[in-house]
């Protein structure tokens, strides 16, 4: 009797077992939920908000055009451009700069590691948002613990100030989850010119859905430019200050040795962090910016509304007309050769 009763008990755990890791996996492989809105938040866009209609076979090209000094270069016309597709020119069908308003998205990490400043990030994303045209819409959204949607789609500056206003700090970093769901959930209600603002590290705490590639992915599919205002240099100059005061004093001691190696490790996927976050900006058209301290977070904004004031919008229509999904390549040159042009890499053919 008693073997028998042994032998139940053991195939009732086993299968209990089995259980909870199909419902593990399960949830592993689910895509990560929808950005949860702010308690006084709706989903639906304003009713004066800016509906901006292209013809669906055009491809919409934001392009920054500087010189070797890295100033803009204004008052071009469409024939000083040349737009490659898959390395074929392509024609331009319309040119214009600055015709179109821009869709801003301001992302921002407030997880644990800017509870200290958060006050400067909001102070900074409002006076960026002041610089921007009164046509812009700006939405917010928030990531630590889980993906907010604080502020939808809004031209005012004073309901984006009461919802910066609204902004607390959590623990964890759901930084891909925050980057797939901005593209897929957020920009895909709005047409014409976008940009995603992110305010981060860059470093994702591996408790969301989605892996960097999946992210990374979505981003080109919204065909946003991916403006990053990064705390990596900040975090930098901090933990090289405390691996310099450990390595000056009492290194040989085992407990000072473990703090040095974990900081190394730390600096180490600083760099990592800061290089996926330079290849993200950069192939979305967009533009990294390393700040060396919090006074600087003002300045990078200012750079970036400049750069969105400052831009040529170029559409074309492809002589590759098939809708097949295939990724295509895209490139824009001058004919001066003294200036260079700046947009995304690419897009997939949707």
């Amino acid at each position: 009797m008693r073997q028998t009763y042994l032998t139940a008990l053991l195939f009732t755990l086993a299968l209990l077992s089995v259980a909870s890791l199909v419902r593990a996996q399960t949830q592993s492989q689910r895509p990560p939920d929808k950005p949860k809105k702010g308690e006084d938040q709706q989903r639906k866009t304003e009713p004066d908000a800016t509906v901006i209609s292209i013809d669906t076979n055009e491809v919409l090209l934001p392009v920054t055009v500087r010189d070797h000094a890295g100033q803009f270069v204004p008052n071009l016309k469409a024939e000083d451009f040349i737009v490659y597709e898959d390395s074929v020119p392509q024609p331009i069908s319309s040119f214009a700069l600055k015709r179109l308003p821009v869709n801003v998205v301001l992302l921002i990490d407030t997880s644990s590691s800017v509870a200290r400043e958060l006050e400067d990030f909001k102070e900074a994303a409002y006076r960026f948002a002041e610089r921007l045209d009164p046509q812009d819409q700006i939405s917010l959204i928030k990531f630590d613990d889980k993906v907010e949607l604080v502020q939808d789609w809004t031209k005012s500056r004073a309901a984006l100030r009461r919802a910066l206003n609204r902004l607390t700090t959590g623990m964890f970093t759901k930084f891909n989850d925050a980057l797939w769901l901005t593209a897929q959930e957020q920009l895909n209600h709005v047409a014409g010119r976008k940009a995603i603002i992110v305010l981060t590290d860059g470093i994702d705490s591996g408790r969301g859905y989605t892996r960097a590639e999946q992210a990374f992915r979505a981003l080109v599919e919204a065909e946003a430019p991916v403006y990053a205002v990064s705390k990596t240099r900040i975090q930098r100059n901090a933990e090289q200050r405390e691996l310099d005061f450990y390595q000056n004093t009492s290194a040989s001691r085992t407990l000072d040795q473990i703090k040095i190696d974990g900081i190394k490790t730390y600096l180490a996927t600083l760099d990592e962090s800061e290089r996926n976050l330079t290849r993200m900006a950069e192939e979305t058209g967009g533009r990294i910016f390393l700040p060396r301290s919090f006074d600087e977070l003002g300045d990078a904004y200012q750079q970036v509304a400049d750069e969105l004031r400052s831009q040529y919008i170029i559409s074309y229509s492809p002589t590759d007309a098939a809708r097949d999904g295939r990724y295509r390549a895209i490139r824009v040159k001058l004919k001066d050769p003294a200036y260079h042009a700046t947009t995304r890499f690419g897009y997939y053919a949707r």
